[in-house]
């Protein structure tokens, strides 16, 4: 096994792979021996998949004071919107996707150069892990031995329920939205599969581009996620490191999930807010109706949004302090409840939705049950209603986290999976070790110089989908890394 620490290849320039890149470049500073070669698509390489350049119609869904590339600086994204575009009043706005991917484009611009980083503008086909301990990293037109690997390849593949890849009227992967989108024919009925963040994105572009399409929204619950509310200061009093310690000390690490239920609602509570203990339950999140209150009554959503997303730097050590009959009974019974809450959208899309919903300009259809292609159209088939047509589907169904070696629309993921290098973890995504997203392998057991992640851990650090968590994880990572190999070199002398 080797010891010795120099050569590092980065596969994914997005979210992780720049925040890779940016500690890298911290740790050559002190190292120079360190080199370091970035590897990913050309297209989308310093901003990855969700931040690429396109229409400023789509725009965060989360406020500028929330997203940063540098974990230290929170205001970081902030500051250079005050720098480069005179926004005087930037941390609360909500700004075009692909702004804050010409700012992370910039940092990954000053570190690269910093650096001296090798950058191949190619997708990584496929990665072996030697016997010494090493990894062979190989593109189209590169190959190169590295002593450390991050994996950073953004989102699983777009999932395909209905088995409509091959339909020629069928948009698997929505983005880039304004090429995705553009050859729809004019004045066509657009049936959009799902109601999730994506479904917002394809609403707001093609409200404001193409009004002259004729567009339905179609999924089981025929519910949206919720209007992000109003933003409170808070300071936990029960969700604290010495609370969850305690907890897990009394029941050999583990703590039930009642205990975060109770917590959770005398947290709410100290906020002057009362919900009943089946609130949860019987909220209709996602409605017309429930998106029209929220807008209207900005303070009570908004209580409960502030919390739950306040727990992001504590989700990953809470989802493992629970046992899996309390992870599956959370996914079955509040999984697409949570999701709703915590994964909202701006009031504005909120007005824009409720709007042209009320308007008559969209509609909206629940209890899905089936697809049925013909040759140039869709039949929708609906639970108690009437059957549905459109001439063209936009998948907003969102991405499959159940991985397997059978996965095709992700060659390098087939690949490592079907190597035994990485494998799958029940709850989705793949396997990786807390804190340190070093990769667990069937064949190999834990490989501490091989960090994975991004949504393809989301099983194991539950709650990563916000850019902070992504950022911190890898920083975490590379921290392990150095340890270890500092650890290795004092034991060699």
């Amino acid at each position: 096994m080797t010891k010795e620490l120099k050569k590092i290849a980065i596969v994914g320039m997005g979210i992780a792979g720049v925040s890779a890149l940016r500690e890298w470049t911290r740790q050559q500073a002190i190292n120079p021996e360190i080199e370091i070669t970035a590897f990913g698509d050309a297209r989308t390489f310093g901003r990855g998949e969700p931040y690429q350049q396109e229409d400023d119609i789509l725009i965060l869904n989360q406020p500028a004071g929330l997203a940063t590339i540098i974990p230290e600086k929170p205001d970081d994204f902030v500051d250079w919107l005050r720098e480069n575009h005179d926004e005087t009043n930037a941390r609360y706005g909500y700004y075009p996707r692909a702004l804050f991917g010409q700012y992370m484009h910039e940092r990954m611009e000053i570190w690269l150069e910093k650096s001296q980083a090798e950058t191949v503008k190619e997708k990584v086909e496929t990665i072996d892990y030697l016997k010494n301990g090493q990894f062979r990293v190989q593109s189209a037109s590169h190959e190169g031995i590295y002593d450390a690997v991050h994996i950073a390849i953004g989102n699983a593949p777009y999932a395909d329920y209905y088995d409509l890849a091959d339909h020629p009227h069928f948009i698997l992967d929505p983005f880039p939205i304004d090429q995705q989108l553009a050859e729809i024919p004019k004045g066509v009925r657009v049936g959009v599969l799902g109601t999730g963040l994506t479904s917002i994105d394809i609403l707001r572009y093609l409200d404001a581009r193409r009004p002259d399409l004729h567009l339905s929204f179609y999924s089981p619950s025929g519910r949206f996620k919720t209007v992000r509310g109003e933003t409170i200061d808070y300071e936990y009093q029960y969700f604290t490191p010495e609370n969850i310690q305690k907890e897990q000390a009394k029941n050999n690490g583990f703590i039930p999930l009642s205990t975060y239920f109770d917590w959770f609602k005398k947290e709410v509570a100290v906020q002057g807010v009362e919900i009943e203990a089946k609130w949860f339950h019987n909220q209709a999140f996602g409605a017309k109706d429930t998106i029209q209150q929220d807008l209207e009554e900005e303070h009570k959503i908004g209580v409960i949004q502030t919390l739950i997303l306040g727990l992001d730097r504590m989700l990953t050590e809470m989802w493992m302090s629970l046992t899996d009959a309390d992870k599956n009974y959370f996914l079955e019974e509040y999984g697409q409840i949570w999701d709703k809450v915590r994964s909202s959208f701006p009031k504005e899309s909120g007005e824009i939705l409720v709007d042209r919903w009320e308007k008559d300009k969209i509609k909206v259809y629940s209890d899905l049950v089936d697809i049925v292609p013909s040759e140039d159209s869709f039949r929708w088939i609906l639970e108690n209603q009437k059957d549905q047509r459109t001439d063209y589907i936009v998948n907003a169904a969102g991405t499959d986290l159940a991985v397997s070696f059978k996965t095709e629309r992700k060659a390098l993921l087939r690949d490592l999976l079907n190597k035994r290098i990485l494998q799958s973890e029940r709850f989705g995504g793949v396997q990786v070790t807390v804190p340190t997203l070093s990769a667990v392998s069937q064949k190999y057991g834990v490989i501490d110089r091989l960090k994975v992640h991004g949504p393809l851990i989301s099983g194991i650090q539950f709650g990563n989908n916000s850019i902070d968590i992504i950022s911190e994880g890898v920083q975490r990572s590379v921290q392990a890394i150095v340890a270890d190999s500092q650890t290795n070199s004092k034991e060699e002398n």
